[in-house]
């Protein structure tokens, strides 16, 4: 059953369904010797989950920032992974999602299976499936190119009724060849060379906009959960994803789908390395990074949203959070930033949610300083916003960027 966030009278675009899996059933007939995926197999009882991928209007690669988002089926995800024991075979377009069994576990791997074979439903025009070889997932779009181009960042995702999911986000470029992008790319994650994640479903409304940690121009934003769409529960379009990917190392890949006149294809970027750990996902610092001495502050009362990014480690951490929503109150950006480069600039814009709509834009010196400047946001009252870093300076070890009231409440007014 589809929930959309009418606490606020506004409809995000985001669905959660309901149900659950056969994962207790199938574990208790491998203890007794029963062959999962056998006729008479709890595997035999798992529905089919095969339905037409919806065709959307057409978004131009250049359109940013344009539409509301809405992942079906896909946002509340679920779960983790292991070492597939078969192969199963590539789906035509039009064919029946094979009955998906768990793998075997694995002993490097969590303690929980993936669906070995499993295809979710939008997906169901692909030879993609949950516990293929990464070798096996190749660039089928003529053309096309795809890559990695920024740190993995976390935010909320608002579902309504004081409920979130942890959403994860990448800059990505794309090489636009033949046809046309209908949606933002996601991310795919893997372990172990298989195949543990394959992203959230695109193909509804995902429209192309900026990543929230940006790389420069002519970045768009990979996304996808916390949570794996490899371990389903529920049937159809009950279908929900909500164990989350483990603490691990992993390989995240973006991946396009462009449409072309025979129908949808793939482009495939290269694997950059990313790690889970307890504070979140993580990719690595490298040269970028530097020291930085500043603390990142309480938060005070009344903001809107914050964004914290730390460099001084060998693995970045980039994560938003929205402690509330816009209103009438007059608002201020407020931030520090320290790294290498005491002259380096620190751009940031204030974004409506889900559309990527810039409300308003300014900038910090990166000396470590603190400063604020009061900023005109026409949000309305129970607006969701973002705070985005177009570009960060290499160098930067810290940087925190607060949207709070003018007036603040639990800390001294920066910048006068």
């Amino acid at each position: 059953m589809n929930r959309y966030d009418d606490a606020r009278d506004q409809d995000h675009g985001w669905v959660e369904p309901a149900g659950a899996g056969l994962l207790a059933q199938t574990l208790g007939a491998m203890a007794g010797g029963v062959d999962p995926a056998s006729p008479t197999g709890p595997a035999a009882a798992i529905p089919n989950m095969s339905r037409r991928v919806r065709r959307r209007r057409t978004a131009k690669l250049g359109g940013l920032g344009g539409g509301a988002l809405a992942v079906a089926g896909a946002l509340v995800l679920g779960a983790v992974q292991l070492v597939p024991s078969d192969q199963p075979e590539a789906l035509l377009p039009g064919a029946t999602a094979p009955s998906p069994t768990p793998s075997s576990l694995s002993s490097s791997g969590p303690d929980l299976p993936i669906q070995d074979g499993y295809q979710p439903s939008w997906l169901e025009w692909s030879d993609l499936t949950c516990g293929m070889p990464v070798a096996d997932l190749e660039s089928t779009a003529q053309g096309w190119s795809v890559e990695a181009a920024g740190d993995v960042y976390e935010r909320p995702g608002d579902l309504g009724g004081g409920e979130s999911v942890t959403l994860r986000g990448m800059a990505a470029t794309v090489e636009q060849g033949d046809g046309v992008l209908q949606g933002a790319p996601v991310l795919v994650w893997s372990q172990g060379g298989v195949v543990v994640d394959l992203g959230t479903d695109v193909f509804e409304a995902s429209d192309l906009r900026a990543p929230l940690v940006g790389s420069g121009a002519d970045v768009i934003e990979a996304n996808g959960g916390a949570s794996t769409t490899c371990v389903p529960g529920g049937t159809g379009e009950s279908t929900v994803f909500e164990t989350p990917l483990p603490e691990g190392d992993y390989e995240v890949r973006v991946v396009a789908f462009p449409q072309v006149e025979s129908g949808w294809t793939t482009a495939v970027s290269e694997p950059v390395p990313v790690r889970i750990d307890s504070d979140g996902a993580h990719s690595p610092t490298g040269e970028r990074g530097g020291e930085s001495a500043i603390e990142f502050p309480e938060p005070v009362g009344g903001q809107v949203a914050r964004f914290e990014l730390d460099r001084t480690t060998g693995w970045v951490t980039a994560e938003l959070t929205q402690p509330g929503y816009s209103s009438d109150t007059p608002l201020r950006v407020v931030g520090q930033c320290e790294g290498t480069d005491p002259e380096a600039l620190l751009p940031i814009e204030v974004v409506l949610w889900p559309t990527g709509d810039v409300l308003a834009s300014t900038q910090i010196s990166c000396d470590g300083g603190e400063a604020g400047a009061e900023v005109d946001v026409p949000a309305g009252e129970g607006a969701i916003i973002d705070l985005r870093l177009p570009s960060i300076p290499d160098g930067v070890g810290r940087a925190w960027v607060s949207l709070e009231p003018a007036t603040p409440q639990g800390r001294d007014a920066a910048g006068e």
